[in-house]
């Protein structure tokens, strides 16, 4: 049953980030997507009260099924929903995320500096003794960033990042495959250990924004020039 509700969340959720089921349309009957996916109406319920926790749709008078405006109307669970239903993630949305880092990465490193710049170089230290392969350093990278989230001491950094943390291991693991991308990485964690070393909080700023940018545009140049909807293997 639940294999079976996921395949039926996980169309729906297709369906409507390609506009097949637009903003403010009503959605097939409980009766006309049982049918379409072969499948129980109370398959189909159970798929529709998920998606309607997520924000996607709301339900109307007479039980009429409405597609939410989930752009401008959604919040983090809908990015919650889509990372779970979308395989690929959406390139077009990784980019936003990444975009998104770009400006908050660099101001959580330079509070976890000023905070705990000892806690921090205890972490970079680990770098040292990673195996040089892609699922290490995706591991390793998302434990520093979420770690410099919290020493930074705003609480929204932290849930903001664990909202998105199977994007990151979608997005990251066919970039660090490469050995430029390697080479990039550690040299950011070397220099951030001699930013934490020495508590240089705008430094270790400096350096963040810098990599974030470096990292971003190798994203959109790696996958860019893929399909728009292969983005990354996982």
């Amino acid at each position: 049953m639940r294999k079976t509700c996921q395949m039926v969340e996980k169309a729906l959720v297709d369906g409507m980030l390609k506009g097949e089921f637009k903003p403010g349309s009503p959605l097939l009957s409980e009766r006309d997507l049982a049918e379409r996916f072969a499948v129980s109406r109370t398959t189909v319920r159970e798929a529709l009260l998920k998606l309607q926790n997520a924000g996607w749709i709301s339900v109307q008078q007479r039980h009429v099924t409405i597609v939410k405006d989930f752009w401008s109307q959604g919040d983090l669970e809908i990015l919650s929903s889509i990372t779970r239903n979308s395989d690929p993630f959406p390139y077009e949305l990784a980019t936003h995320l990444l975009e998104l880092r770009v400006q908050f990465a660099p101001d959580y490193a330079r509070r976890a500096v000023e905070n705990d710049a000892a806690g921090l170089a205890a972490v970079l230290r680990k770098a040292e003794k990673l195996r040089n392969c892609s699922s290490a350093l995706v591991n390793f990278d998302w434990e520093l960033h979420l770690a410099m989230a919290v020493m930074s001491g705003n609480r929204i950094y932290p849930l903001m990042l664990n909202s998105f943390s199977s994007v990151y291991s979608k997005l990251r693991s066919g970039l660090f495959s490469k050995d430029k991308h390697r080479l990039q990485l550690r040299d950011y964690y070397r220099e951030m250990l001699a930013a934490a070393n020495a508590g240089n909080a705008l430094l270790a700023e400096n350096i963040t924004r810098a990599a974030m940018l470096i990292r971003l545009n190798d994203f959109k140049m790696y996958f860019g020039s893929l399909s728009p909807e292969c983005p990354a293997p996982a």
